[in-house]
């Protein structure tokens, strides 16, 4: 498995057995993200996919997170989360991330986590590209819709 929070395109992931997926990256379960029965707490699969939405969003050009005032702020609008075997402390994984449907000014992003060859958790959620204002919807960029559509094979609706 490669290296830890190391980012991972289609041919990586696919090398591992990971299909369908554009982008991820690998990492490894902490102690503190552990619950008292000793797997991974819930909220920390909401972390990890909170980590490659953030990342993912920068790559493809959506938002810099930067606090520049050219950026949108896009926020979550719903998720859904379904956990499917514990995973535990050392685990190794992966996590991975892409757009299913892009609207103007929305998306609805699907994640998973893979490990041992199989897929331990997956989440859907509904994100929603705002102005600074954060009232006025605002159009994604030109450039990150390109890259979406030829990346994920996103559904444009």
């Amino acid at each position: 498995m490669p290296e830890f929070l190391n980012q991972m395109d289609t041919p990586d992931l696919e090398a591992m057995g990971i299909h369908g997926w554009p982008y991820g990256y690998s990492d490894q379960v902490r102690f503190h993200e552990l619950d008292p029965l000793n797997h991974v707490n819930n909220a920390s699969y909401l972390s990890w996919f909170e980590n490659i939405r953030i990342r993912y969003l920068q790559d493809y050009g959506l938002s810099s997170y930067g606090g520049r005032d050219d950026d949108p702020q896009i926020v979550v609008r719903q998720q859904s989360a379904d956990y499917f075997a514990p995973m535990f402390r050392d685990e190794r994984y992966v996590v991975t991330a892409r757009t299913r449907l892009l609207k103007p000014s929305s998306l609805i992003m699907d994640y998973a986590v893979h490990s041992g060859g199989a897929v331990r958790a997956t989440c859907s959620a509904v994100l929603v590209s705002l102005e600074q204002d954060g009232k006025a919807r605002r159009p994604h960029k030109d450039v990150a819709v390109k890259r979406i559509l030829a990346r994920d094979g996103a559904e444009m609706a």
